[in-house]
């Protein structure tokens, strides 16, 4: 074999080379691609699924919450307007020190039955439709200075709007589990809430004053529903941030975007 084959089988055997490393660099970015897609899509899936899975736990807590409205509304407030009659129609046949303190017990009825209305309106999905998210939380900043639960502030910027109905019932939903906790645990004097209404999206502050709770103890996060928060927060594309200090309150910051289509003028 001459110097001239040599050459020639040398070439050719270097061009085969890089021909199969070439093939098999392809086929292996080819198979990482895909391997990579199948990653992705997994991932989609699985954030599909729980998505799915939150969606399905917040339709059944919505439609226990309007059953417990309903039955609250329809059934226990009946039954004090019943006995509000009961005690009219008792006070007819007494002396007028025990009208006084039948008056005195009807009263109290009263504000019973009208409390456990407030209450019921404030479970019921429909309500936070109709009225939007600002007179919900209106209403329900009300109800604690009206029973003295905190010292609770509402403070709503210019220019609002409404939300889509899904959004403003998630986010009045996690406003009631925090001041709810805040009023379980926390032995907080002020409770104040902030609606920063901005062109692209709403800024929601809550803070109270109380005992706080350390970050650190994932106790905390479950006895207070953190987790739940955020998977609902999580599920109307809305950024959440909890802080809280021992002894120095809590504070939970919401940013949730809007669409323009739910804008008003």
């Amino acid at each position: 074999m001459d110097q001239n084959e040599i050459q020639a089988l040398i070439f050719v055997t270097t061009i085969i080379v890089l021909i199969l490393a070439i093939t098999l660099i392809v086929f292996f970015f080819y198979f990482q691609q895909k391997k990579t897609n199948y990653l992705i899509e997994q991932r989609e899936i699985q954030q599909r699924f729980e998505e799915e899975i939150t969606k399905s736990k917040l339709e059944i807590q919505e439609q226990t919450l309007q059953n417990i409205s309903w039955e609250i509304h329809d059934n226990i407030g009946q039954l004090l307007s019943v006995a509000k009659m009961q005690l009219n129609m008792v006070q007819m046949d007494l002396s007028e020190k025990e009208q006084n303190k039948i008056m005195e017990i009807g009263d109290i009825v009263s504000k019973s039955l009208q409390e456990l209305r407030w209450l019921a309106k404030s479970l019921s999905p429909e309500t936070i439709k109709n009225k939007g998210l600002i007179e919900s939380i209106t209403h329900e900043i009300s109800r604690f200075n009206r029973l003295n639960f905190v010292n609770a502030t509402l403070t709503v910027s210019e220019n609002h709007y409404q939300l889509s109905n899904e959004k403003e019932i998630i986010l009045f939903r996690i406003l009631q589990e925090f001041c709810n906790n805040s009023l379980k645990y926390s032995k907080a004097e002020n409770l104040t809430v902030e609606l920063n209404y901005k062109p692209s999206h709403l800024d929601i502050f809550i803070e109270d004053d109380g005992i706080g709770f350390d970050m650190n103890d994932t106790a905390n996060h479950d006895g207070i529903g953190l987790l739940n928060m955020k998977s609902r927060t999580k599920l109307i594309g809305a950024t959440f941030e909890m802080r809280s200090i021992e002894n120095k309150g809590t504070k939970l910051y919401i940013s949730c975007p809007k669409e323009e289509a739910h804008e008003k003028n």
